[in-house]
C-alpha cells in the first residue's frame, strides 16, 4: 500500500485494499464481482461502489499510480545500467454492442500462421520494464509500466476525444517514463508497427530506441558542408545509400549471423530522413538464401529472404542490435502472462474510464507483486524452481508462475484465505424418526 501514499483518499483505499485482496486471492476468474465476493466487501459498501471507484479515482490518478511503481521498479536496476522498456499491442476478445472501444482487429496469433484473421475485441497498448534477476545473472522479469486503450478515429471521435494512435500511446508511456527516472539511460525495444514518426522523433536525450527496419525504407548519407554561400535552403540529406532491397545484392562486407546458420548480416549508417530526420541510425541487414532456408520448428512458413533491424544508439554493434531485438520478446511473454495470472481484459465494464482504470488496476498489482517478490528472494529466502514442474529439469530462473504461487502462499501463511460462503448449520444433528423401522419394513 506503499505505492498509494498521497494518491487517494480514505475511501478510496479503502476500495482499493479490498480489490487487492481480492485480486490476489482469485485462483482463475478475474472480475472484479469475484474480487467481492472472495473479500466480503459487499458487507462494507455496496458493490457498484467499486466500479465507481474504477472509473473515477483510480482513472484520473492512473498516471501517479504509474509513477510511483515506475520509481520503485528503477531501484532494481543497477545505477549506471540501460533500463530496457518494450511495448507492444495486443486485442481482448469481447462480445456486446454497448462495450466502448469494442473493434475488429488484427489477429496477430492466427494470422502469423494461416491467411490473414480478425479478432472483435478491446486493443490495449502495453510497456513493460525489463528487472535483471542478481540472484540468477542474465535472466530478468518483467514489470508493466504503463497501459492505454486504443480508439479506432470513428470510435474517438464518438466519445468526444482526440484520436491517438498505437505508436503516440506508447510515445506517451515512453516520455512519461524518462519523467520518471530523469538522467537514467534508456532503450526502448518494438516491432515494426512502431517505427513511425509519432514514435521515434524527438526522443528525449537519454532515450535510444531499437527496432524492425522497413526493407523498402531509404537510406541517405548526410549532407555534404557548403564550400560556399549559395541561393536556397541547405541540403538536409546526402547521397543515397540505398534500402534493404537494394543493400542486400552487395558483395562484400558480409558476416555471418552469430546464431542461425547459413545467413549473414552488415550494417550501415545512414539518415532515415522520411521518419528520423537529421539523426543517424544504424541499420543492419541480415540476409538469406531462400532456396536454403529452413523452417523453423512449428512454423509453416519459412522465414523471410531480407530482414532489417535498426537503433538510434551509433554505439551498438550488429551482434548487439540482433541481440536487443531479440529481448523484444519478453513483452509478448509478458502479455501472456498478463492474460494467464493478471486478467488482462476480463472486465465486464461497459464504460472506457472503467475498462481503463479495471485494467490499470489488475497491472499495477502485477507489478507489485514482481516486485515483492525480487525483494522477497533478493533476501534470501530460498526458492525451489522444480517444485510446481518437477518435469522442467532445465529450468535456472524464475517465472510468473513462481511469482503468483510465491505470492499465494505467502498469503496463506498470513492467513488471508477467501471467506467461506457456505456453512452448514450445526445447531442440531437429525435423529432418526421413531417410525422409522415399520417404514423400512
Amino acid at each position: 500500500m506503499g505505492l498509494l501514499h498521497g494518491l487517494f483518499t480514505a475511501p478510496s483505499r479503502q476500495s482499493f485494499a479490498l480489490l487487492a485482496c481480492g485480486w490476489a486471492l482469485t485462483p482463475d476468474r478475474h472480475t472484479i464481482t469475484t474480487y467481492l465476493w472472495l473479500t466480503g466487501a459487499t458487507a462494507v459498501k455496496h458493490f457498484s461502489q467499486f466500479y465507481v471507484f474504477l472509473g473515477c479515482p483510480l482513472y484520473t490518478q492512473r498516471w501517479p499510480l504509474w509513477g510511483a511503481v515506475i520509481r520503485q521498479a528503477a531501484r532494481y536496476v543497477p545505477e549506471g545500467e540501460v533500463i530496457v522498456v518494450a511495448f507492444d499491442d495486443t486485442t481482448k476478445k469481447k462480445a456486446g454492442r454497448h462495450i466502448e472501444g469494442l473493434g475488429r482487429y488484427r489477429n496477430g496469433a492466427g494470422s502469423a500462421r494461416q491467411e490473414y484473421r480478425t479478432l472483435r475485441g478491446l486493443h490495449f497498448v502495453l510497456g513493460i520494464m525489463r528487472i535483471p534477476l542478481a540472484r540468477w545473472p542474465g535472466h530478468s522479469l518483467s514489470v508493466p509500466i504503463g497501459l492505454e486503450l486504443y480508439l479506432k478515429p470513428a470510435q474517438a471521435q464518438a466519445l468526444n476525444m482526440p484520436y491517438r494512435s498505437r505508436s503516440q500511446l506508447a510515445r506517451d508511456i515512453l516520455d512519461f517514463l524518462a519523467e520518471q527516472v530523469p538522467g537514467r539511460p534508456i532503450r526502448s525495444l518494438a516491432d515494426g508497427g512502431y517505427a513511425t514518426k509519432d514514435y521515434v522523433r524527438q526522443l528525449p536525450d537519454a532515450v535510444h530506441v531499437v527496432g524492425r527496419f522497413p526493407i523498402s525504407a531509404k537510406l541517405y548519407t548526410l549532407p555534404p558542408t557548403p564550400t560556399h554561400k549559395r541561393r536556397g535552403a541547405p541540403r538536409k540529406k546526402g547521397d543515397l545509400i540505398g534500402s534493404p532491397k537494394t543493400l542486400v545484392h552487395t558483395s562484400q562486407g558480409w558476416s555471418p549471423h552469430p546464431s542461425e546458420a547459413g545467413a549473414e548480416i552488415q550494417a550501415w549508417c545512414g539518415l532515415w530522413h522520411s521518419v528520423l530526420p537529421g539523426r543517424l541510425v544504424r541499420v543492419v541487414v541480415l540476409r538469406r538464401d531462400s532456396t536454403h532456408a529452413p523452417k523453423q520448428p512449428g512454423q509453416r512458413k519459412p522465414p523471410p529472404a531480407i530482414e532489417a533491424f535498426f537503433t538510434t544508439d551509433l554505439t551498438l554493434s550488429a551482434q548487439d542490435i540482433l541481440h536487443e531485438y531479440g529481448d523484444r520478446w519478453a513483452v509478448e511473454i509478458a502479455i501472456r502472462d498478463a492474460n494467464a495470472f493478471d486478467g488482462l481484459g476480463r472486465d465486464q465494464c461497459r464504460k472506457r474510464q472503467r475498462i481503463v482504470g479495471a485494467n490499470t488496476f489488475r497491472l499495477v498489482m502485477a507489478a507489485a507483486r514482481t516486485l515483492w517478490f525480487i525483494d522477497h528472494v533478493e533476501c534470501g529466502t530460498t526458492l525451489n524452481l522444480c517444485r510446481y514442474r518437477p518435469w522442467y529439469r532445465q529450468k535456472v530462473a524464475p517465472s510468473q508462475l513462481d511469482v503468483v504461487w510465491a505470492c499465494r502462499e505467502a498469503l496463506y501463511d498470513a492467513g488471508i484465505i477467501p471467506i467461506p460462503r457456505f456453512t452448514p448449520d450445526l445447531a442440531e444433528n437429525d435423529e432418526e424418526p421413531d417410525y422409522a423401522l415399520p417404514l423400512a419394513a
